[in-house]
């Protein structure tokens, strides 16, 4: 039997699959300033859920930067 690494494991097991993501755009209010965020959740093929946060344009959240939608 062959040994190999811990990754070429994951590969042939399927490893981390990136289509598991889901993305959205939420509005965001911390101390009365209005952030538009790009909030990514993740789940790998081991049920793991990750959540990442990214700053976006207020324009894609569809509202105005000043005020709360």
């Amino acid at each position: 039997m062959k040994k190999i690494k811990t990754l070429e494991a994951a590969n042939i097991i399927g490893g981390t699959c990136k289509q598991n993501c889901i993305y959205s755009y939420e509005t965001v209010v911390v101390g009365g300033a209005v952030t538009c965020k790009l909030v990514g959740t993740c789940t790998d093929k081991k049920g793991r859920v990750t959540i990442s946060l990214a700053e976006t344009n207020m324009s894609n959240c569809g509202g105005n930067p000043n005020q709360a939608n």
